[in-house]
C-alpha cells in the first residue's frame, strides 16, 4: 500500500513537468515551421535576449552566413552591432527602433505590426546600405518562455 501511494506521489510530481515540456516541444516546433515557411520576408524566432532561435535569413542570403554571433542584429548584419561586436551594445543601439520596440513589446507582452525604420545593413561586399523595412512582431510562449516571432520586410 506504502508502495501506491509513493507510485501516485511520484506522478503527481512528475506529470506537470512532463506536460511543460511536451508542450514547450510542440510549441518551438510550430514557431520553427512558421520561421521556415517564410520565403517573400526575413523572419525570425528570437529569445527576450534578442538571441535568435531560428531564421530563414540565411536560406534566403546564404553569402552572407559568415559566423556573426546569433544575435538579432548581427545576423542581420546591422552596421551599427556588427561594428560593436555585438547587437544591443553600440552606442546608437540605445536608439534603435527596432531595439526599442522588441524590447517594448517583450514587457507588455503583446504583439506589434508595420514598424518602419531605416536600417543600416552590411551587404555581402561589406558595403553599408540604408534598407528602408518594416517589422512585425507577434508575442508567443514556447511552453512558458516567452518568445517573439519577428518578420521583417526589406521595402523597395
Amino acid at each position: 500500500m506504502i508502495y501506491i501511494g509513493l507510485l501516485l506521489l511520484l506522478l503527481l510530481i512528475i506529470v506537470p513537468f512532463v506536460r511543460k515540456w511536451a508542450k514547450g516541444k510542440h510549441d518551438y516546433a510550430e514557431a520553427k515551421q512558421t520561421v521556415m515557411e517564410a520565403k517573400d520576408h526575413y523572419a525570425f524566432l528570437i529569445d527576450k535576449d534578442f538571441r535568435v532561435k531560428e531564421t530563414n535569413f540565411y536560406e534566403l542570403n546564404k553569402d552572407l552566413d559568415d559566423g556573426q554571433p546569433n544575435v538579432l542584429g548581427n545576423v542581420l548584419h546591422c552596421s551599427t552591432g556588427c561594428d560593436s561586436g555585438l547587437c544591443g551594445t553600440g552606442i546608437a543601439c540605445r536608439v534603435c527602433p527596432v531595439r526599442i520596440i522588441l524590447t517594448n513589446s517583450f514587457k507588455q507582452k503583446r504583439d506589434f505590426n508595420n514598424v518602419t525604420a531605416i536600417m543600416r545593413l552590411y551587404d555581402a561586399k561589406r558595403e553599408v546600405k540604408d534598407v528602408d523595412v518594416s517589422v512585425n512582431g507577434r508575442f508567443v510562449y514556447l511552453g512558458y518562455v516567452p518568445h517573439m516571432l519577428v518578420d521583417i520586410v526589406v521595402r523597395k
